[in-house]
């Protein structure tokens, strides 16, 4: 799937609390595909290894939001930076 992603342009984005930047320091291309992973386990270091790493700020003591949730935020600034 990510080699197929690749091929057509997109850049690959995975919403991790692990991830390398904050979400509003990630730099928006112009063909994002967004990756979330099941509650609990997450996206594999494989994925993870593949894509550009994203995380969302959180207030202490939790350290996921829901997917649901999570893909609503990231769509959103998707939708906003490209505006």
């Amino acid at each position: 799937m990510l080699d197929l992603l690749d091929r057509h342009g997109f850049t690959t984005v995975a919403l991790s609390p692990r991830g390398e930047r904050e979400l509003q320091h990630m730099a928006v291309a112009d063909r994002n595909a967004v990756l979330l992973g099941a509650e609990g386990p997450g996206l594999s270091p494989e994925l993870m290894g593949r894509a550009r790493t994203v995380r969302l700020s959180m207030a202490g003591g939790f350290d996921s939001l829901n997917v649901a949730t999570t893909s609503g935020i990231v769509l959103h600034h998707l939708f906003a930076a490209s505006r």
